[in-house]
This record gives structure tokens, sequence and C-alpha cells, in this order.
């Protein structure tokens, strides 16, 4: 039953506020980030490329230097992008917790109990995970775009060709065992939230019907995956000595 608000409301606006409307808007800003989410992480390893020649022996180094120079050069589009991303993120969390209280509201104690029982984890800590999940990218805003954890570690030098080093920031950053602890921790539960919320943001858009159930649901476990190893990987290569050994 929806609230006055709601009733007295214009169509589109009852409409966005009713329960089909926050899963389609969830599902539509949920594709967005997992659109981000794996571009960012292949964009980011460009770390591992050989490197090209004695001049630059590291692994990645000019690679990921010279992707982080195209990126900035991009200029007011690379904001944009950032600000849709923002938004995009910014609608999917009130659209799940509005979802989240609506949902608890209407269930019985004895019902959310026996639903807590026999729910998936995964499924069960979509709430929990993507709020842990936002004090992650705060985290890593404030660690790699703004440089407030590591000031002295953030790309404020440049190489001598010009390129912003990016990729010594990486190496000093992931040094820290810690922030590397952190970042494996965080992706494996991004991991998990992405394997639940890819399959509902099918369900939701109406393209996980019978026929392509097993493809959707397979799809979703390799998007989960690809994005949990993809990003564990670079932080634990810091770690274990296997990139940036030259890098002080």
């Amino acid at each position: 039953m929806g609230t006055p608000a709601i009733a007295n409301a214009n169509p589109i606006a009852r409409l966005i506020a009713s329960t089909i409307g926050l899963k389609t808007i969830m599902a539509l800003t949920g594709f967005v980030w997992i659109g981000f989410v794996l571009g960012h992480m292949v964009g980011n390893l460009q770390i591992f490329l050989p490197g090209y020649g004695p001049a630059d022996p590291e692994l990645g180094a000019h690679a990921i230097n010279k992707y982080a120079a195209m990126l900035k050069a991009t200029g007011g589009a690379l904001w944009v992008a950032r600000l849709v991303l923002l938004g995009a993120f910014v609608t999917h969390v009130w659209a799940a917790i509005t979802l989240a209280r609506r949902n608890k509201a209407a269930r019985p104690v004895d019902y959310e109990r026996h639903s807590k029982i026999q729910a998936k984890a995964s499924s069960y800590y979509m709430l929990i995970s993507g709020l842990m999940l936002l004090a992650f990218i705060i985290f890593h805003l404030a660690h790699f775009t703004l440089g407030l954890v590591q000031p002295g570690a953030y790309a404020i030098n440049h190489l001598d060709h010009g390129l912003p080093d990016v990729y010594k920031m990486f190496i000093l950053g992931f040094r820290n065992p810690i922030f590397a602890g952190g970042y494996i921790i965080s992706n494996v539960l991004l991991g998990l939230h992405l394997h639940h919320a890819t399959s509902s943001m099918f369900q939701t858009l109406g393209l996980r019907t019978p026929k392509y159930r097993r493809i959707v649901d397979k799809a979703g476990v390799a998007i989960a995956a690809s994005a949990t190893i993809g990003n564990v990987m670079m932080p634990l290569a810091v770690v274990l000595g296997l990139i940036g050994q030259s890098v002080v």
C-alpha cells in the first residue's frame, strides 16, 4: 500500500517510487557500475605488461602511466564520466536503502528470521556489503585520487617524458600490507556483491528468462570472478614482490 505522498504524485513519480521502479533503477545504475568496474580493472591490469627496454625495466610502468596521462588529457570528459558514476552510485544506494526499509516494514519478524536462514549469503548481505563497498570507494578515492591517505606516494611527481607517475604511486601504496589486505578483502566482497547483483539485474530487466537463465547465471559468475581475480592480482603481486622491485 503506497503512502499518501506517493499516491498523490504524478504517474512518473509513482513509477519511480514503486518497487518495480526502484528495482529497475538499481538494475540500470548497477549496469553502469559493472561496466566501470570491469573497464577500470582492465586499464589497471596494464601494470603487468612487459617493459619497453632498458629505460623501462619495470612491468607495466610506461603502459599504466601513459594510460593515466590519456585519461587526464580528456579534461572535462573525465569529470563528466565521474559525475555520471557518482550520480549512478548515489541513486543505486538510495534505491537499495529505500527497498530494504520497505521490505523490513512489510515483513513480520518470524518471516524475516526464516528468510535470513534460507537466503544465500551473497543475497542476504547485499545491503550490508553495498554499504561496506561504499566505505571502500571513499577510502580508494582518498588514497589514489585525492592523495589524502599517503601524500608521499601520491603521483605529484612526473617522469622525464612528462607522464604522471601513477605506477610509483601504485607500487608504494600496495607495499603497505594493511592497505593491500584491505583492498584484497574489499574486492572479494565486491565479487560476492556482483555475483548476486548481475543475476538480479537481468531478472529485473526481464532478461533472465527460462531459456537464457543458465547463460545469465554463468555470466554473473564470470563477471564476479573476473572482477575479483583481476583486482586481487594487483595488490597481491606488489606484496609478493612480483612487480615494482626497483621502485623506491
